[in-house]
């Protein structure tokens, strides 16, 4: 008995593009158990796996590392046993590379050696940053916001041993600001802006090797804090194992990438495509400011609001920063009422 591995990430994928094969996880004529990881792929950033549909063994690959394919694609053919006969197949075809014009690449100077050939990851990560860039007209607004109110609730927290990040804070405080702004989330088409009621927010996870992913808070606005740093904390442990499905990365409406555990005071984030905006968080530094016409030493932060102008006009987006901001300061309703 013939089984075919189908490609079928569910509707959660949507419209995103086609994924790419990374690696082969079984040989061929290797014996696996039903849900036994086959492959790794990768799709917005993200490598996810595909396990195996039933119990056999893999006796062909139909799609090679590198290419692309489709929901619905056949990727290998699974086997009750060693000897039985396949149908006539063939590989799927690579992609051919598109040339790069306007630019004599012979120029760069590779005295330290021949190009280092893209991962299929790197490459995604070009290619999606690229089509942002070219295709989003972004405008940035950059502020800066006291932390001492996080400082404390992350003291309070960790007394009741439990953990909260300021990445989890930022996100929790984007999530409520969104639900008082919604129009933020809406999404620019050409046929007008789509309106997005969920609100899943995405976050920068940086892989141990090489390159980084964007997992998915699912209803960021209905979690509190400690909920949503476990998300966090589950999310990007399995980023760095490679285990993330197709949900754990979809459905995004804003995303969040924090660089404070570095030596990063501010930068500015590439809006993902498919949605309207991405808040940048760099790290908490003590500095003079005034307060009530006296200078105090305050822990501060820069925030970095990076806007799809197509869909989010420079006052709407002012009032989304400026309530970020407040939240954070307050903390009002990151907690809900765990610790109250």
């Amino acid at each position: 008995m013939i089984t075919p591995v189908v490609f079928d990430p569910g509707r959660e994928l949507g419209a995103t593009p086609r994924p790419a094969l990374v690696e082969w996880l079984a040989a061929e004529g290797e014996l696996v158990d039903v849900g036994t990881p086959l492959c790794r792929y990768e799709i917005d950033k993200a490598v996810l796996t595909v396990a195996s549909p039933a119990s056999g063994y893999l006796r062909r690959y139909l799609v090679p590392a590198g290419a692309r394919f489709s929901s619905g694609d056949v990727l290998a053919l699974l086997a009750k046993s060693l000897d039985e006969t396949l149908p006539e197949t063939r590989l799927a075809h690579l992609p051919n590379e598109k040339d790069i014009r306007g630019f004599d690449w012979s120029e760069i100077d590779n005295h330290g050696g021949p190009a280092e050939p893209l991962t299929v990851m790197r490459r995604a990560i070009a290619d999606r940053m690229a089509m942002s860039k070219r295709h989003i007209p972004c405008f940035y607004l950059t502020g800066v916001v006291d932390m001492s109110a996080c400082i404390e609730l992350r003291r309070t927290l960790k007394k009741q041993g439990r953990k909260a990040t300021f990445n989890d804070m930022a996100i929790r405080a984007s999530a409520i600001a969104l639900t008082r702004h919604p129009r933020a989330v809406s999404v620019y088409t050409p046929e007008g802006l789509v309106p997005r009621s969920d609100l899943h927010i995405g976050f920068a996870a940086a892989l141990p090797d090489e390159g980084l992913v964007v997992p998915v808070v699912k209803n960021a606005d209905k979690r509190c804090l400690v909920e949503i740093a476990t998300d966090t904390r589950t999310l990007a442990e399995k980023a760095k194992r490679g285990e993330l499905e197709p949900g754990d990365c979809s459905g995004g409406v804003f995303s969040v990438s924090y660089l404070g555990a570095y030596e990063v005071e501010n930068f500015i984030a590439i809006v993902n495509p498919g949605e309207a905006a991405i808040l940048a968080m760099g790290r908490t530094i003590e500095q003079p400011v005034a307060v009530h016409g006296e200078v105090v030493v305050r822990p501060m932060a820069k925030l970095t609001l990076s806007c799809d102008h197509r869909s989010i006009d420079g006052a709407l987006a002012a009032r989304l920063m400026t309530e970020i901001k407040k939240i954070l300061e307050s903390t009002e309703g990151l907690v809900l009422t765990e610790i109250e």
